[in-house]
């Protein structure tokens, strides 16, 4: 019963992800490096890793390679995860990002069920917080 709540966390954790934007420094930096069109224009756009992860006093990262999130373009992302003994999963699923307010709203679906949720970006991180069966989930994640 555990091991079912755990992995059903660990899916509706994924699930719950949004994907932070760069600083403006970071943006500023990488066009002035690439001078490409996505990074002028949506430096949001890349691969985020999971910094920290915790179901109420539970460290996930210590039963997990790794956990991240890619957005691959200006609306489709992927979430990726890898226990560690078992094999690498991934996600697709939508998002939609306010460039005004950094505001981000992600969605995916798993085994038919959609699961929607949005969060604010402050200096290129973000923090997911969550009450998942009477438990505080945080999951930190910031721009590889």
């Amino acid at each position: 019963m555990k091991k079912r709540i755990f992995i059903f966390t660990v899916i509706l954790s994924m699930l719950l992800l949004l994907l932070p934007a760069c600083s403006t420094a970071q943006a500023s930096a990488e066009s002035d490096k690439s001078g490409s069109l996505k990074s002028i224009t949506k430096p949001y756009i890349g691969e985020y890793e999971c910094t920290d992860a915790h179901l109420g006093k539970t460290d996930l990262l210590e039963k997990y390679e790794f956990i991240t999130i890619s957005l691959l373009d200006d609306k489709k992302m992927e979430v990726s995860y890898k226990p560690k003994d078992g094999k690498k999963k991934t996600f697709e699923g939508t998002y939609e990002v306010n460039p005004d307010t950094r505001e981000f709203t992600g969605e995916v679906g798993i085994l038919g069920v959609k699961f929607k949720e949005g969060t604010k970006i402050e200096n290129g991180k973000f923090t997911i917080t969550k009450l998942i069966f009477s438990m505080p989930l945080i999951m930190n994640f910031k721009m590889k």
